[in-house]
Order: structure tokens, then sequence, then C-alpha cells
């Protein structure tokens, strides 16, 4: 990290060095909706601590994220949690995992308090590649912004957040509402799973309306 780079973002008074790379793929540039995820970690850096603190209940805390892509929301996560969380994973398709190490490379200063964090290629619904370091650990919180874009990531998304959750585990996922359709909320209804969405007032004024939306997943 060049000690002349300008930061991307302050967040929780730490400063997040970044840079997109869209000829990485479509992970590679910051989508609308991970910049809400990542403003909900800002403005409610003292909710998500408590939420955080709450789930560690005197344990380790492992968190993933899904489809990191680029690796910025769960630098911002980290920024916020303050070292409560002990494991934190970024993973997707292996043509994303150079970026998202270059990210993790660039903030080391976010790390401090976590013990393992780690890049790891997952893709969903899949469960026997050696190479994946997370598809056989339960976690306690999932994450991942623009996740259900296309009908055919519905299923294999929803039997990843089967496959790593225990029954404590918190899912918050962001998807931008024009390219999500309602069948993905009735496929986590059938999966067993409800979910609400985040309130207007909890998003930054940008991000409020029907365009945008957080959910807090969990069993029924």
């Amino acid at each position: 990290m060049s000690t002349e780079q300008r930061p991307f973002a302050e967040v929780n008074g730490k400063s997040i060095y970044f840079d997109e790379d869209w000829d990485t793929g479509i992970g590679g540039g910051l989508w609308s909706t991970g910049a809400a995820m990542a403003k909900y970690f800002e403005r409610h850096a003292s909710s998500v601590r408590r939420n955080l603190r709450r789930l560690k209940n005197g344990a380790d805390l492992r968190a993933v994220e899904l489809g990191s892509g680029n690796g910025y929301l769960s630098v911002c996560l980290a920024a916020v949690a303050d070292g409560l969380i002990s494991s934190l994973a970024l993973t997707d398709l292996e043509d994303h995992l150079p970026l998202m190490r270059k990210t993790i490379g660039s903030n080391p200063h976010l790390f401090l308090g976590i013990t393992n964090v780690f890049v790891s290629e997952h893709k969903w619904g899949e469960f026997d590649n050696e190479n994946d370091e997370v598809a056989n650990e339960k976690v306690d919180f999932i994450f991942g912004s623009d996740v259900a874009y296309r009908d055919h990531l519905h299923a294999p998304l929803i039997a990843s957040l089967k496959r790593l959750s225990h029954e404590n585990t918190i899912r918050f996922l962001g998807v931008t509402m024009l390219d999500t359709k309602p069948s993905f909320f009735e496929a986590l209804s059938e999966a067993g799973f409800r979910y609400e969405r985040l309130a207007d007032h909890l998003m930054e004024p940008e991000f409020r309306g029907p365009t945008f939306g957080l959910f807090v997943i969990q069993p029924v």
C-alpha cells in the first residue's frame, strides 16, 4: 500500500484502500447494492457490533462473504467489527480471487484483531472442491450483495446458505430489486427460510425506495 494513495473511503474512522478492476469480471467493480450495504455497515456500526457481539457470545465468530468479487464489503465489515470476528472468509469464483487478495493486502490495519482472514474459491451449491476452504464449515454470519440477479443462481445460492449455516446463523443479503425476481424469495420460503427487508429509514437516502433491498434471512 503506497503512503501516497488516497483512501477510497473512511469507515468507523479507519481508511479503506480499494481499487475497482472491471477487467476482472462482473464482480470487479462496486455495484450499487454493495455500496448500500457498505454504507449500512458504516452508518450503523454500533448496531452491527451489537449483533456481532450477540452472535459471538463468548466464542469465536466466523463470517463468510459470498460472491465477494472485489473484497470491499469484507474490509468495511472488518473496519466496524473492531476485533469481534475471529475468522473472515472472502469467497467467489477463481478468477476474482487475485483482486480480493489485493484488497486484503491493501488494508492490513483493518485485520489486526482477526485471527484468520483468507480468500477461497466457493461455487455455490458445490461442496466437493478440494480448493474450497469453507464448504464444510458452519459459520455465524453470512453476507453478500448482488447475489441473486439471475434465476439460475437462486437454487445454488440457497444451497450454500443452508450448507454453511447452523441454527443461529444470521444471513444478510443485499439485492437489486429490479433484477432479483420474486421467485428468489419464493425459493427462500420453500427452503425453510423467512426474510425481513430493512426499513427505508435505515438506508441512506439514495438507496431508499423499491430499487434496493437489504434482507436479514433466518430459518422459519
